[in-house]
């Protein structure tokens, strides 16, 4: 989920930095050392979008920066068990699929894309199904639940999220519009009758 938040920090102004605006100076700091940031409370800190108040500058012996502690707003995502997100398959692996979900990819097991037999289909890139005429690729855009979140902050690309579409109104998008159409069709040939 993307959350706007209002967060505290510290920039840290390098010598070659001084005398530019401290307000653009500040934001660059911030940029640096915040944003793609993952934090196992926040989630990852997608993008700084201001600085609301600086405070008085602090310098270190030995080291000719200035320290500024900082109010500022930001767009973080973190991704929360048992929502439901919407992503586009990134990957076909003979396991299953990775979608992309903010800026994290999310794992769809190929036991929890449908309660029919899934078989991968290496030649075309696909994960079909045996009974109906089911298949998912590269570029299939998905809705799904996650059911497992695991954030690594020292190395962000091995957090783990998974994911579900064995429930209802979730799926493919493809197949939750058939779906609906067909309850559609069925309730107005039982409102007809």
């Amino acid at each position: 989920m993307y959350k706007r938040m209002k967060l505290d920090g510290v920039a840290r102004i390098e010598p070659n930095q001084m005398g530019k605006p401290l307000e653009n100076a500040v934001e660059v700091a911030l940029r640096n050392k915040y944003e793609a940031v993952v934090d196992k409370t926040l989630g990852t800190i997608v993008a700084i979008l201001g600085v609301d108040t600086i405070g008085d500058g602090h310098i270190l012996a030995g080291d000719g920066s200035v320290y500024y502690e900082v109010n500022f707003d930001a767009i973080v995502f973190k991704p929360e068990m048992q929502e439901i997100m919407e992503g586009e398959v990134v990957e076909i692996v003979k396991f299953g699929a990775f979608l992309s979900l903010g800026p994290f990819d999310g794992l769809l097991h190929v036991s929890q894309i449908t309660n029919e037999y899934i078989s991968y289909d290496e030649k075309n890139a696909r994960l079909v199904s045996k009974e109906s005429d089911k298949s998912l690729g590269e570029g299939d855009h998905v809705r799904a639940r996650i059911i497992a979140v695991s954030l690594n902050e020292k190395e962000p690309r091995e957090s783990k999220i998974g994911l579900t579409m064995r429930q209802t109104g979730l799926g493919k998008i493809e197949w939750i519009e058939a779906v609906r159409k067909s309850e559609q069709h069925s309730a107005e040939v039982g409102a007809a009758e």
